[in-house]
């Protein structure tokens, strides 16, 4: 056997049902299986993974296979075998995954051709959403902003193995998620030039029904974001303050800073609610300036505060809000003649203290979206209470009548330039009931009847004469039927 181009490493921990398919992808690579060597890490496997790679090194000298205690976590099994490897570059895959047949070949060509220490090819999820801004185009020796390298911090790349060696990267070890960062991030500030080959699909990464992916699984926020932490000084010791670092830590915002208190955190036990808050404000003040976050979308600049604040509750009521499932109450009112009807809409706690420039605003939208709060309707905070009355009149409705309308409601943040909506289930207030009022319009009665759904909107009815009548008739027909009951 000629010395190895590449060592692929794979951790693998009971994945007997899907670690031949690994092993075949890369044993088929056009490079020639010849210049490949494997180096498996198995990791206390109880389900026969062990002695499947067994089979593979018995019957391939080029693969190797280490086998340790369980450790838990890929890290740590993965820092065995860089240190096993033999390989001028390093892979990583996961036992659950494979590769494109001509993976290897292209990634190792585009190194070459680039002096390139790093290269990421792209990644085709199967069930799964792999990162996709990385790989809009081929990047030939680009750098950690040319390549956008960190929207793609997955080990599942080619790595110069000289040098990971002179600057000792490591995985974090015993983490169960964001372990590569610590490997991965620096690479990318350390390498002479970063390559992509978007035009190939070299990596399939493949959800397996019943198989426990930990980038699913919730781990304790103190390792976790003690790791976050350590490759957050890394990006501030390569950059200088300003645009160009801000524009990476986006990043780390979208995924881990703020990306973690969407809707599943609504879900989780308060005890772990209020540690992940504490553990991300805490990286917020050290690591993020305001302006940082100025490039987020409007709700992430809530977001932002909330968790500065430690308004565990807000954050709670933004993540259902986000996510469709925010619930607030409407009480329906009579105004006084020509008043229509009145919508009082009842948020719960939202604003943080500082409020800086946010506005909060309620929107109502009809069946054709024609329907709009004419003018502004600012949400106010009282006694802790978000509130906003909406008033519903004729005019906002198409002649001729009758007119039958669904209101919706959106709550519409705004903060700087950024402005973003989030969809309100509004339910009827306990003891409150849909109201009617009539008046006259150029001297012609006009009815308009609301009343809430259990569907999470307002049902409106406006109608002329032939509507009033009919709702005469109705009503005594009703007195009519209770007299002949009795």
């Amino acid at each position: 056997m000629v010395d190895p181009l590449v060592s692929v490493i794979i951790p693998v921990y009971n994945a007997v049902d899907y670690l031949d398919e690994c092993l075949r992808s890369v044993a088929a690579q056009s490079i020639g299986f010849d210049r490949v060597e494997v180096v498996a890490v198995d990791d206390g496997s109880t389900d026969g993974s062990g002695e499947l790679l067994d089979q593979w090194a018995a019957k391939f000298p080029n693969v190797r296979v280490i086998h340790q205690p369980n450790e838990g976590a890929p890290g740590g099994p993965r820092n065995r075998g860089v240190a096993a490897a033999t390989g001028e570059y390093l892979f990583f895959a996961d036992p659950d995954d494979y590769l494109g047949p001509e993976a290897l070949e292209r990634m190792v060509a585009a190194a070459c051709r680039n002096d390139s220490d790093v290269v990421l090819g792209r990644i085709r999820g199967i069930g799964r959403k792999p990162a996709t801004a990385p790989f809009n185009q081929n990047v030939e020796g680009g750098d950690v902003w040319s390549t956008k390298a960190v929207w793609s911090l997955t080990a599942h790349k080619l790595f110069r193995r000289s040098l990971v060696l002179e600057h000792q990267l490591r995985f974090a070890e015993g983490l169960r998620l964001a372990e590569e960062q610590t490997f991965v991030v620096p690479a990318y500030f350390l390498a002479r030039s970063i390559s992509v080959v978007a035009d190939y699909d070299c990596y399939y990464l493949v959800r397996r029904d019943g198989f426990p992916h930990l980038t699913r699984q919730i781990p304790d926020p103190e390792p976790f974001y003690d790791c976050i932490r350590k490759v957050l000084e890394t990006v501030h010791a390569h950059t200088a303050p300003g645009s160009g670092r801000n524009t990476l830590l986006r990043r780390w915002l979208t995924v881990e800073l703020l990306g973690k208190f969407h809707y599943r955190f609504a879900r989780w036990p308060r005890d772990l609610q209020e540690r992940w808050v504490r553990q991300a404000a805490a990286a917020l003040e050290d690591y993020v300036p305001p302006e940082a976050v100025a490039l987020m979308p409007a709700v992430d600049h809530l977001r932002d505060r909330l968790i500065r604040e430690g308004a565990v509750d807000k954050l709670v009521t933004l993540a259902k809000l986000e996510a469709g499932k925010g619930r607030g109450t409407v009480e329906l009112t009579a105004g006084p003649a020509r008043g229509g009807i009145t919508a009082l809409v009842s948020l719960g706690a939202l604003l943080p203290e500082n409020r800086g420039d946010m506005q909060l605003e309620l929107l109502c939208r009809g069946n054709d979206d024609g329907l709009g709060v004419p003018g502004a309707a600012p949400v106010e905070e009282a006694d802790h209470t978000l509130t906003v009355r909406v008033p519903l009149h004729p005019r906002m409705f198409a002649r001729p009548w009758p007119v039958r309308e669904r209101v919706t409601f959106a709550l519409q943040l705004r903060s700087a330039d950024k402005t973003q909506e989030l969809p309100l289930l509004v339910s009827k207030k306990s003891g409150s009931a849909a109201v009617r009022t009539v008046w006259f319009v150029r001297g012609r009665p006009v009815t308009m009847w609301a009343g809430a759904e259990r569907t999470g909107g307002v049902r409106i009815k406006v109608g002329g004469l032939a509507e009033i009548a009919a709702e005469l008739r109705r009503k005594v027909g009703r007195h009519l039927r209770a007299a002949k009951s009795m």
